[in-house]
């Protein structure tokens, strides 16, 4: 007779079986960033390593280093290795982080989160292509979503056990980290602390209840409220192509869930997408309205944070907003997916079949994304710098762009990595140039733009296409590299 008297009061039959798919997943979702810490460094990567690389003391990461790409963790990293490295080792960290935020939502099951939620939930994370994308970059993507959820696990506890010491301490620890990590965070701490005080008004006077709560409030706002004074307030910003927020919003959603960004060139795409989107949007919104009309204090707590960019874009009216901006809310809006197929599941056999098939359709898009940016990689030009170098033989060879900011800080890296790109010249403003460049380099952000095979500059002056290099979505642009027809 088997012995069930030592088990564990919390024993549930097929708690192993679900553990093994959990255990599946994360293993996936390791794999898939795995593959996609490859390649060059792109732009942005490229720019904080060049900027923090002369600083002579860690502490001016802080203090003279003002500039949005200076994710002050992620710089300090990149200061200590200094500019040559593989770029796998300056984004290790990252895809360290997103393996922790995997393991986390494995091991950390709020009692809030019932059935088939926290796998479902782990699923669709594991399997984001922009949680991979951004989560394997050498900046603070990663880390800043890794506080997220060590933050908000500790909230579900305190939803049980009110003065918890512990998770009190994990709250604010988790979320001074990081306020450091990167701005973004701000988009999770700023309704966290909000609904912290709320449950702090409404909760009775028990001993020194209030200060425990207290100690989870006062010490991440003292680190935000420090580091908005003495660095975000004079921050330089980088800039970024000028889009409308609501185009943003709907290729932010769109490609979370398997789909495109909007397209400029394919209305169909874009079309679609937009579909996409709406039908993603609705979801999450009923979904979120029925988990507050339980009287779930929790579900108060997300739709905060699901709202909180809203709110913050309203505010401020930012001069551009980017997709990786909203990776926190992402990140929510998978909960509430896991939430509704989870009640798809449970309507009965059809109903399973419409969540495992939009599952599975959610998977392979997903997926395919990911492969792109693992085969793919996220730029191109010290190869295509280098590349240049090897088949000429003059002591100066001119190559001119459509992005000669960007190129500058492109070629400044190739120069540190492969010393013979010395000899390239840059030729700024190449079409009004007297004396055209041998080479120019053309981008473009829009998926479904080709270059021609030839470009005339103007009488006389034609540039043949020899190479082009796709990017995959969201990350970089499409490349073509020219030559001159001698």
């Amino acid at each position: 007779m088997t012995d069930t008297s030592r088990r564990p009061s919390n024993f549930r039959p097929g708690r192993s079986s679900t553990t093994f798919i959990g255990c599946l997943i994360v293993g996936v979702g390791l794999i898939l960033r795995a593959a996609a810490i490859g390649g060059e460094l792109w732009l942005d990567e490229i720019w904080s390593l060049l900027k923090v690389s002369p600083l002579s003391s860690p502490i001016e990461i802080v203090t003279a280093l003002k500039h949005d790409n200076n994710h002050i963790l992620n710089s300090l990293w990149m200061w200590l290795w200094g500019p040559t490295h593989t770029s796998a080792v300056y984004r290790a960290p990252s895809l360290i982080f997103s393996a922790l935020l995997l393991w986390l939502l494995l091991v950390r099951t709020p009692a809030q989160l019932e059935g088939k939620v926290p796998t479902l939930w782990l699923a669709l994370v594991a399997g984001s292509y922009p949680l991979t994308l951004y989560g394997t970059e050498a900046r603070g993507y990663s880390l800043a979503l890794l506080c997220t959820g060590m933050a908000f696990f500790s909230l579900c506890r305190l939803t049980e056990h009110p003065f918890d010491r512990r998770s009190i301490w994990a709250f604010a620890v988790a979320a001074m980290i990081g306020c450091v990590s990167h701005a973004i965070f701000i988009l999770f701490l700023a309704p966290a602390t909000a609904w912290l005080v709320w449950r702090l008004c409404r909760q009775p006077l028990l001993g020194n209840s209030r200060a425990i709560l207290w100690y989870g409030i006062v010490p991440p706002v003292l680190v935000a409220c420090g580091l908005t004074l003495t660095f975000y307030r004079d921050m330089e910003i980088g800039g970024a192509p000028l889009l409308p927020y609501l185009e943003v919003a709907a290729s932010t959603v769109s490609i979370a869930f398997g789909g495109q960004t909007l397209s400029s060139i394919n209305p169909d795409v874009t079309g679609w997408s937009i579909v996409l989107a709406l039908a993603v949007i609705l979801a999450c919104v009923a979904e979120l309205i029925a988990w507050v009309r339980t009287g779930s204090s929790l579900a108060s707590l997300v739709a905060l944070i699901m709202v909180t960019p809203w709110i913050a874009v309203s505010i401020f009216q930012p001069h551009f907003i980017l997709p990786r901006y909203f990776i926190i809310q992402i990140f929510f809006a998978y909960l509430l997916v896991a939430r509704f197929l989870d009640r798809l599941i449970r309507q009965g056999r059809f109903g399973f079949l419409i969540a495992t098939l939009l599952l599975g359709t959610y998977i392979v898009t997903n997926t395919t994304h990911t492969i792109s940016l693992a085969t793919l990689g996220r730029s191109h030009f010290v190869e295509i710098f280098a590349g240049i170098v090897s088949h000429e033989r003059d002591e100066q060879i001119g190559i001119g762009g459509d992005q000669d900011f960007q190129n500058s800080i492109r070629l400044s890296y190739a120069r540190l990595l492969a010393p013979e790109t010395a000899r390239l010249v840059y030729v700024p403003l190449y079409r009004s140039a007297i004396l055209p460049p041998r080479y120019i380099i053309r981008e473009t952000i829009e998926s479904y733009e080709d270059f021609p095979a030839d470009v005339e500059l103007r009488p006389g002056v034609t540039y043949r296409r020899v190479k082009q290099y796709r990017a995959p979505p969201l990350n970089g642009s499409h490349v073509t590299v020219y030559e001159i027809v001698k």
